[in-house]
């Protein structure tokens, strides 16, 4: 079997200055969009202020209701299984200190954001040089639907758990890289596939050391992260799998379905509403095709299987849905996608594609905060 190697370079994982440095930066990067966040909201008029917006976007106000009074077995509050129940937890936790179950929310997903930023610096840098290193931080940091990096969603939350554990992952310590790819599991439904990419890492460091680690079995935690979350639906729920019901029902409306099923379904429905299709659907169906280009861009440029592995397998399983919303965030939120775009030698393409999604995540934050169906 050919194997992937990690490319020797001095300094490979960043000194404590340069992760400050991210770290801060990463920090200013949010304050530049809740600045910008704040300034939209006084000119647009709309009498609401910052914290109210932040407060009732999208799953925010569940995800609040779940840290404060945790699942419900019955009554209408008993469909908010379908949500995650990690970023609850810390939400509650934090706010133990802080008071407001809000500012816990903002806090961890502008803390998470700034340790994905450290964590991802440190990938990187296992396999490119600081060029390209610092095209792919300031790749990250204009993501497309970056506006979800600063509110209190899952998003910062996420990524951070990927780039921890793919990054432990690469260095072969499998208990840190199944502590994390656990949370992630217990965070969204994608976090149980970090399974994949480590167990391709673990082959390969198999087959490199002609035995087998029995540390790696650590990685089965991520797949228990999965079953813990199984066990909460069987606990408050009566089934395991109680939140697919909850899914398919009012008002998720959201069954399983074939990627090219669902790919249809949001240019169908987006196309008798102009605005809802510039705003909603066709920003998630070109994400899936930004993520499928990816993969061949990837593969051209030798990527690490792994992470090819980890987008390809997160890309079907976030369009494996027949009414799907929000795939332009969750696609933003595949940290390996950064990668791919750091790989890229083509300097015009790289400053060009820059440009773009940096303006289109300002244009991006500003409508979501004027109440746009930006999900």
């Amino acid at each position: 079997m050919k194997t992937e190697k990690t490319v020797s370079l001095r300094n490979t994982a960043g000194n404590n200055r340069e992760i400050i440095t991210v770290f801060i930066i990463a920090l200013l990067s949010r304050a530049f969009l809740f600045a910008l966040s704040l300034a939209s909201l006084r000119l647009s008029g709309n009498g609401r202020s910052l914290i109210e917006t932040f407060g009732s976007a999208g799953d925010v106000p569940h995800y609040m209701y779940i840290a404060q009074h945790w699942y419900q077995s019955s009554g209408e509050k008993a469909n908010l299984i379908v949500f995650y129940p990690f970023l609850p937890m810390l939400i509650a936790a934090f706010r133990v200190i802080l008071r407001s179950y809000l500012a816990s929310g903002l806090v961890i997903s502008w803390l998470s954001f700034a340790v994905a930023s450290c964590y991802f610096y440190k990938l990187l840098r296992l396999d490119y040089d600081e060029e390209k290193t610092a095209y792919g931080m300031v790749g990250f940091f204009t993501a497309l639907f970056g506006i979800f990096f600063i509110s209190a969603h899952t998003e910062s939350l996420f990524v951070m758990l990927v780039a921890i554990s793919i990054y432990y992952t690469r260095k072969k310590n499998w208990l840190a890289a199944g502590i994390a790819g656990m949370c992630a599991a217990l965070t969204k439904t994608q976090g149980v596939l970090l399974f994949l990419p480590a167990v391709y890492e673990i082959i390969i460091d198999s087959t490199e050391n002609k035995r087998f680690d029995k540390k790696s079995l650590f990685t089965l935690l991520i797949p228990l992260g999965f079953f813990l979350y199984l066990l909460l639906n069987r606990i408050y729920g009566g089934s395991f799998f109680k939140f697919v019901e909850y899914e398919e029902a009012e008002p998720w409306y959201n069954r399983s379905v074939w990627v090219a099923d669902s790919l249809a379904t949001s240019y169908n429905t987006g196309s008798g509403n102009f605005t809802l299709s510039m705003f909603l659907y066709w920003p998630q169906i070109i994400m899936y095709f930004i993520a499928v280009l990816a993969l061949f861009v990837g593969a051209y440029k030798k990527v690490r299987t792994s992470y090819l592995v980890f987008i390809g397998a997160y890309t079907g399983l976030t369009y494996f849905q027949s009414w799907m919303l929000s795939g332009g965030r969750y696609i933003s939120s595949c940290i390996p996608l950064y990668v791919v775009y750091a790989a890229i030698d083509n300097k015009y393409v790289k400053n060009t594609l820059l440009l773009v999604t940096g303006i289109l995540n300002i244009f991006i934050a500003i409508l979501w905060l004027q109440g746009q169906a930006i999900m």
